[in-house]
């Protein structure tokens, strides 16, 4: 489906406004790709807006959308087959295009602060921390090199880095992913820039490093008056810290507002698009609303009218999406029932232990065993939905791969239908794995990139002669048109999808076995919000259709609401608390339960808790 805007629609501000209010004003950008063969893409078409001083003005959209193009345009980093078409970009009013890479380069880090997505991408892994951030300042300040160090300390005591003495000295594969990225933030603000792009800075972390990040960010700006440009697909985010948005689809922005009237008054139908797909607290629904339910072909070059919105999710009246109170429920109709457990658990997990080695390194300290998987018991129930939930490293991963036997246990006894899968000879275990199968959360490493679609999920019903070479490809196709896809997929290659396409195809390769008991291992978290919903429909519809019963791995609380009837909270290995996701939501326990309720982004701005 293809969305056309229309000139007036993505023009409406194109005037120049010479306000002192104005940091940043883009006028009529655009940065088109040059493939090899022969296509062009245009990936920045026509856009203007302005930055103003003091705020955060969001630029949201999907993957593909050219919010990343933008950004890179806007410092001119952009490398070929791209090129910068034409266009204006006005910081305190000189246009960075028409300058030459030295002054350019003096521009960026004293003037324009960045930040990227990847902190390990962005950090050089053969200097420390300290040496990135000092070589920083002296890039762009006229102090001796002892006054840069003593800057630097005070940076990363300024973001908040425990020891940062000892930071300093770190390389940046000895730290988290969450103190690299206050490591980038100390690097980006340490000349004190007028201006910060953010390029997606949150999107890898967990939803409580997410909140502290985001808290620190807010509390910077408004300590050093800095104006923010804050590039994300994530629409909490966007709630909890914007000050006006703008929508970007296609290379276009097809819609500009404060972030309250965004939220209350969305008027393109791809914001109230954006809006109702995402999974909300408090707000479960049957089946969540797509992107191609929710909108329109385009007739004549002009965007139609939305469709029914009452129609497709009861949070709509008229043009606005409705207020929801975080955390409220409206009612409890079947959908949110916990399901009945009727018989023997299809998976009984008892005292399970998985121990590893640790390997030293920068602030280890104690002994060097990891408890992966502490002493942890559950069950699933046939047709059952268990979220497992935790930040990274708590051991979710660990317990989903020990139960199907694709770690080896330290301790504890796991019971498939019955049988203790650790004690099953190599043959039977084969012939196990049919009734049992895991989604890897990484769909592209997922798949052989040498091996065409319809060989990737027919090879595993040959192997276990659950298909004929007669019979295989229907099979395939039966299995491929459950999960949303159809028969031009099969001699295509992983390269060819998106990434919510890969994802669909990995599950349909899982289902092709007719397994009892899926993991899922994280495989909506790094999927754009309309593309999650239809994954997140998908597996509720299996679960439905084929009485399959599923471990959902999440960090996504929202996520798991919406799916789940039960929830298993994971902190440091062990399960800390667990119960129906009625329970656990509403009355939680375990004070790391309440600090991840407490870090969920926000589904309103009124409601935001960053201030």
């Amino acid at each position: 489906m293809s969305i056309i805007v229309s000139n007036k629609t993505a023009h409406k501000e194109d005037k120049v406004d010479d306000s002192d209010d104005i940091v940043l004003g883009v006028r009529h950008l655009k940065t088109y790709f040059y493939p090899d063969d022969g296509s062009v893409r245009k990936a920045v078409d026509d856009i203007s807006f302005d930055v103003r001083r003091g705020r955060v003005c969001c630029l949201i959209g999907e993957s593909g959308s050219g919010k990343s193009a933008t950004a890179m345009s806007l410092i001119n980093l952009i490398d070929r087959p791209g090129r910068i078409e034409s266009g204006e970009v006005l910081f305190e009013g000189r246009d960075l295009l028409t300058l030459d890479v030295k002054q350019m380069r003096e521009v960026r880090g004293a003037d324009i602060g960045l930040i990227f997505q990847e902190p390990m991408h962005s950090l050089d892994p053969v200097f420390t921390v300290g040496d990135q951030l000092v070589e920083t300042i002296l890039a762009h300040a006229d102090v001796p090199r002892p006054e840069a160090e003593t800057q630097a300390i005070a940076w990363l005591k300024r973001v908040e880095l425990p020891n940062p003495e000892l930071i300093m000295t770190a390389y940046p594969h000895e730290l988290s992913g969450g103190m690299l990225q206050r490591a980038m933030i100390a690097i980006a603000l340490c000349c004190e820039p007028r201006l910060l792009i953010a390029d997606e800075p949150t999107t890898a972390l967990d939803v409580t490093v997410q909140a502290q990040i985001l808290r620190l960010l807010v509390r910077l700006k408004n300590e050093i008056g800095l104006s923010v440009l804050f590039i994300t697909h994530d629409l909490g985010v966007v709630a909890e810290i914007a000050d006006d948005v703008l929508v970007m689809y296609d290379g276009h922005i097809v819609e500009r507002n404060t972030v309250e009237n965004i939220f209350d008054h969305p008027k393109h139908p791809y914001t109230k698009a954006l809006l109702l797909t995402r999974p909300i607290i408090g707000q479960k629904l049957k089946r969540l609303p797509t992107l191609h339910e929710v909108m329109r072909e385009v007739d004549d070059g002009e965007i139609t009218q939305p469709q029914d919105w009452s129609t497709l999710a009861a949070t709509v009246e008229d043009d606005s999406i409705a207020e929801v109170g975080e955390r409220s429920r409206p009612g409890t109709d079947d959908s949110c029932q916990t399901k009945e457990h009727q018989g023997q658990p299809i998976l009984h997990v008892s005292h399970l232990k998985k121990y590893y080695e640790r390997v030293r390194g920068f602030g280890s300290r104690g002994n060097n065993v990891k408890k992966a998987v502490d002493d942890v018991s559950f069950d699933v129930y046939r047709g059952e939905t268990v979220g497992l939930v935790g930040e990274s490293g708590s051991g979710k991963t660990p317990i989903g791969q020990t139960v199907l036997r694709l770690n080896a246990k330290t301790d504890g006894e796991v019971l498939f239908g019955g049988e203790d899968i650790f004690s099953l000879s190599n043959a039977k275990l084969a012939r196990m794995r049919t009734r049992m199968q895991y989604v890897f959360q990484d769909p592209y490493s997922a798949l052989n990139p040498r091996l065409k679609i319809g060989s990737a999920i027919g090879e595993a019903l040959l192997h276990h002669k659950l298909a004929t070479k007669r019979d295989v490809t229907d099979k395939v196709v039966e299995t491929l048109e459950l999960c949303g896809m159809d028969s031009s997929c099969l001699n295509r290659y992983p390269h060819e999808f998106s990434g919510g396409q890969r994802q669909r195809i990995v599950i349909a390769r899982a289902m092709a076995l007719q397994p009892e008991f899926v993991v899922a291992d994280e495989p909506v978290s790094a999927l754009d919000v309309s593309i999650q919903a239809e994954i997140i429909n998908l597996f509720s519809e299996l679960q439905h259709t084929r009485d399959v019963s599923f471990l959902f791995i999440s960090h996504d609380l929202s996520v798991v609401e919406h799916i789940c009837s039960s929830i298993l909270v994971v902190h440091n290995g062990r399960i800390v608390e667990s119960g129906s996701v009625h329970d656990v939501f509403d009355h939680p326990q375990d004070e790391y339960t309440k600090s991840l309720l407490d870090s969920i982004p926000t589904s309103h701005p009124k409601y935001r808790t960053i201030a």
